[in-house]
């Protein structure tokens, strides 16, 4: 059995995408399905993961060239439960996207309808790509 996510955001929209300061973590956040506002802090290599599972759902022509642009990110360890270390991308039976992101032993779900998804997916490839790759 599944356990429930510490914190369900609903279908999110105005996402945004920043890199820390320190540049080894990047900013995540939204408006929630009830209008909250809401951040995650998530390591440079959950972020990428991120990046490239939304991309292979997006642009599955591309994901192979998408895939090498992938830069090596040290990993982050687990016990640190203010920082999201791993995500997941699921697309739901009503096509909308469902990300999950885990911190430590909490985890936490948005809900991206097909225009906010592409949006997103933009707002991180501007993050964490120097270079533009669908013209390579």
């Amino acid at each position: 059995m599944v356990s429930q996510p510490s914190h369900t955001y609903g279908l999110s929209k105005n996402l945004f995408v920043s890199r820390k300061a320190s540049g080894d973590s990047i900013v995540v956040g939204g408006t929630g399905e009830d209008n909250t506002r809401w951040t995650r802090v998530l390591s440079y290599r959950a972020a990428q993961m991120l990046w490239f599972n939304l991309a292979e759902l997006l642009y599955p022509e591309k994901s192979k060239r998408i895939g090498g642009l992938i830069t090596t990110a040290p990993l982050r360890g687990a016990d640190l439960p203010t920082i999201t270390t791993h995500t997941a991308v699921d697309k739901t039976e009503d096509s909308n996207f469902e990300v999950t992101g885990w911190a430590g032993s909490q985890s936490w779900v948005i809900k991206l309808d097909a225009d906010e998804v592409r949006r997103f997916w933009s707002a991180l490839d501007a993050v964490l790509t120097p270079i533009e790759w669908s013209e390579q």
